[in-house]
C-alpha cells in the first residue's frame, strides 16, 4: 500500500500510472485478445480484457459485460472506472494516453456514448464484472469510432491511494454504412532498426544484413483500417528469397489519420515471453541468409471494411545488399587487376622500346 504524503510522490505515481495504462493500451492496439494484467512493482494488480469490438448501426443500443480480475490473494480493491480518448503518438502504434481532466474530445470518441458504473470492488482472488451500456445516435455517420475505459485501483481501508494496477480496456465501435477509405503508401522497402531496437529507418543500401522488410501507410479515411496481404522478395538473379504471407498478423489497426508503419522479419523465430504476468509467444527476427547483391521486394495489400470496396496497395521496392567483407574483397580485386593491366602495360611498352632501340 502506498499512501501518499507529498506533491512530489504523486507525481512519481502519476508517472507510474501513465506509465503501466500506455503499454496495456499498446498490447491492445496490436491486436492481443489474451485477458492482459495490467502489474507495476506492487504484489496488486488486475486482470482485464484489453479489447471490445462492437458494430452498432444509428440509433442502436447496446449492454456489454467488462469482467475485472483481482490478482491479488490477500487484498480487496476497489476500482474506479472512467472513460478517456486516445490518439497515437508516432508510427510504430504507440499510443498516447489523453487524461487531462479539461482534455478536448476527439473527433472519434465515444465517450458520450457509454454509460457504467464509476467504481466496483473486486475481492481478493476474485473476479467481478460491470455491465456498460453503449448507445449510438440517430444521426451518427458511418465510420470508426473509439475511446477507452481506464481503470484505477485502491485500497478500500482507509481511502489510502495505490496504483499498484491500471489499465484500459479499448472500446471500438464500427457505424456500418458508406465511409470514406482512403491509405496511401507512404515508404516501402527494407528496414534496419537501430541499436536500440526501437528506432529504425528505411535502406537502399545496408551493409549490415536488413532483417525486416517494412511499409508505412497513412489513413486519410474515417475509419480504422488493418491491412492484410504479402510480401516477395527475390535475389538478382530471380531465385525468390522469401514469402510473407500476413504482413499483418496481429491486425494492428491504423487509426484515423495516422502514419503506421507495417515490420515484418525475413526470417523469424518464436519465443516465450512475459507480458504483464501473463505467458505468450513473440515473433522475433533473426539474422537472413543474404547474399551480396541486389534484391527485389514486391508488396501486395489490402484494406476495407464489410460492406465497401476492398482496395490494394502495391508497390515494388529493391535495396542492395553489400558487407563490409564484399566491398573489400571486391576493392582488393579491382586493385590487384588494375596493378596487373599496369604491370602487362609497362612491360608491353617496356618490350616496344626495346625492339626500336635494336632497329636503330
Amino acid at each position: 500500500m502506498l499512501i501518499l504524503k507529498s506533491n512530489s510522490e504523486r507525481d512519481k505515481m502519476k508517472r507510474l500510472f501513465t506509465y503501466v495504462s500506455s503499454v496495456t493500451l499498446l498490447l491492445a492496439l496490436i491486436g492481443n485478445v489474451v485477458p492482459a494484467s495490467a502489474q507495476s512493482t506492487g504484489s496488486s494488480g488486475l486482470s482485464i480484457t484489453p479489447r471490445k469490438n462492437l458494430t452498432l448501426k444509428p440509433g442502436e443500443s447496446t449492454t456489454d459485460k467488462l469482467t475485472i480480475g483481482n490478482l491479488s490473494k490477500n487484498a480487496d480493491l476497489e476500482v474506479s472506472l472512467k472513460a478517456i480518448d486516445f490518439t497515437f503518438m508516432n508510427e510504430t502504434g504507440t499510443p498516447k494516453l489523453l487524461l487531462g481532466e479539461n482534455t478536448q474530445q476527439t473527433a472519434w470518441s465515444v465517450r458520450p456514448f457509454l454509460e457504467f458504473t464509476q467504481s466496483v470492488v473486486v475481492p481478493a482472488g476474485q473476479s467481478r464484472t460491470v455491465n456498460y451500456t453503449l448507445t449510438i445516435p440517430k444521426n451518427q455517420g458511418a465510420g470508426s469510432y473509439y475511446s477507452a475505459i481506464q481503470y484505477g485501483t485502491g485500497g478500500t481501508n482507509g481511502g489510502n491511494v495505490n496504483l499498484s494496477a491500471s489499465g484500459v480496456t479499448l472500446v471500438f465501435v464500427s457505424v456500418p454504412g458508406v465511409v470514406k477509405e482512403d491509405m496511401t503508401l507512404k515508404r516501402f522497402g527494407a528496414y534496419q532498426l537501430n541499436k536500440d531496437n526501437i528506432t529504425g529507418s528505411y535502406v537502399k543500401i545496408a551493409t549490415n544484413k536488413p532483417e525486416q522488410v517494412a511499409f508505412t501507410l497513412q489513413n486519410n479515411g474515417n475509419v480504422a483500417e488493418a491491412p492484410v496481404g504479402s510480401v516477395t522478395v527475390k535475389y538478382m538473379f530471380g531465385k525468390k528469397q522469401w514469402n510473407i504471407d500476413n504482413v499483418n498478423e496481429t491486425s494492428s489497426l491504423a487509426l484515423i489519420g495516422q502514419s503506421r508503419i507495417y515490420l515484418n522479419c525475413l526470417e523469424s523465430q518464436e519465443q516465450q515471453v512475459n507480458v504483464a504476468g501473463s505467458e505468450a509467444k513473440n515473433k522475433t527476427c533473426k539474422s537472413p541468409k543474404l547474399w551480396p547483391g541486389r534484391y527485389t521486394a514486391t508488396l501486395d495489400a489490402f484494406y476495407g471494411q464489410n460492406g465497401n470496396n476492398t482496395h490494394q496497395v502495391s508497390a515494388t521496392a529493391s535495396f542492395w545488399y553489400l558487407p563490409w567483407w564484399f566491398l573489400i574483397t571486391i576493392i582488393a580485386l579491382l586493385t590487384i587487376i588494375s596493378t596487373a593491366v599496369l604491370l602487362i602495360v609497362y612491360k608491353a611498352k617496356r618490350a616496344a622500346r626495346g625492339k626500336s632501340a635494336r632497329r636503330r
